[in-house]
């Protein structure tokens, strides 16, 4: 049974419609010119419409078009009745008001039934779409949540390192991923990676990424270590065309040593506080999940205090302006090169805010992740 509201001046042909649709199952609620139809349909959900064309104060066509703005009606069907069959112009406007089908007076119980169960059955569809998509959004929600609750929020050994992050995903969810681990007795891993893809199946692989990390917590643990026992873990649990790359930090804070790999990841930088030169940290490494057995060289350097690492997703240097021109590495160096001066916060907000005025408000294709640790 369906809800449907019948609107016309003349009380015959309403009680002509209520009189068909009701003997065919239908609950009918009736109104007599337009205003009171708006009145109607805003206090009774219902499932559709049969509009009037030629009524005085409003019409159909104005009716029709307020129906179709108001948040009760927006997406339910109206049928018109119209004596005009002729008046070609006049059913072309109304369609292009809101209303969705047009049947001409005098009709017949079969022609008006017909159109009656075409229009609920696109009403059925709407609302079969419209509650799978709730679903959908509020699933998406929930991961949202999920997803920001695997980036930290609290460092360890505030005493002798200051971290500061920025993520931004280009889509609901985003499969870019950094965090700063505790490894016990001064060691504090940091880790930057970008999953191939963007969306749910790429933000699995970040919780994947993390999972496996937190679970080898260890004081031995060196980066090359992780980085193949990332890579045996990962490639047999994700699609053959899904890959990681990821850039891999341990700083030992008392000995002042820092060791990493960089497996596909864009280069980090070390910013010298005492010389002022900005260290591209450039050893080299396979991407993680591209191949069963990987190649990846752990590179190791002396951390003083003040320096400080600056490491990012791919989504940072390769967002466009608006005549696809790259934002690059050089400008990214550039810009290193002149942060000197700032604390490590403002240099976050600088960097974000360079990127954002070179691209001109144009969207990114690729999730930001972006991490800086300064070592105190």
């Amino acid at each position: 049974m369906a809800k449907i509201l019948a609107v016309d001046d003349v009380e015959d042909n309403i009680f002509l419609l209520k009189m068909i649709l009701e003997s065919h199952g239908h609950q009918v609620y009736t109104a007599l010119n337009g205003k009171e139809a708006l009145e109607l349909a805003e206090e009774n959900p219902v499932d559709l419409i049969l509009l009037d064309l030629m009524m005085p104060d409003m019409d159909g066509m104005e009716a029709a078009s307020r129906l179709k703005n108001m948040e009760m009606t927006r997406h339910v069907p109206i049928i018109l009745l119209t004596a005009k069959k002729k008046e070609v112009q006049d059913v072309v406007e109304a369609l292009q008001s809101g209303a969705d089908e047009y049947i001409a007076k005098p009709f017949n119980e079969t022609e008006l039934m017909a159109r009656v169960g075409s229009m609920l059955r696109m009403k059925t569809l709407y609302d079969q779409v419209a509650n799978a998509h709730k679903m959908m959004e509020e699933d998406l929600s929930t991961a949202q949540y999920v997803q920001k609750t695997l980036l930290p929020v609290k460092f360890p050994y505030p005493d002798k390192i200051k971290v500061c992050a920025h993520y931004e995903a280009t889509s609901s969810l985003g499969g870019d991923y950094y965090d700063v681990i505790d490894y016990g007795d001064g060691k504090v891993g940091a880790l930057v990676a970008d999953v191939s893809g963007h969306g749910a199946s790429a933000a699995l692989i970040m919780s994947m990424i993390k999972t496996i990390m937190i679970s080898s917590i260890d004081g031995a643990a060196t980066p090359v270590k992780l980085a193949h026992l990332l890579n045996k873990r990962i490639i047999g649990m994700i699609p053959e065309e899904r890959y990681f790359t990821m850039f891999l930090a341990i700083a030992d804070l008392n000995e002042r040593k820092l060791s990493y790999v960089r497996a596909g990841h864009p280069y980090p930088f070390l910013l010298r506080k005492q010389s002022k030169i900005v260290e591209k940290l450039d050893a080299e490494g396979d991407m993680i999940a591209m191949f069963g057995k990987i190649t990846v060289k752990q590179s190791e350097i002396e951390i003083n205090p003040g320096d400080r690492l600056v490491a990012y997703s791919d989504g940072l240097i390769e967002a466009v302006d608006f005549n696809d021109k790259m934002y690059g590495i050089n400008r990214l160096v550039k810009e290193l090169e002149s942060s000197f001066a700032m604390e490590s916060n403002e240099l976050l907000d600088h960097l974000v805010k360079s990127v954002n005025d070179f691209s001109g408000g144009r969207s990114n294709d690729d999730d930001v992740a972006l991490l800086i640790i300064e070592f105190i």
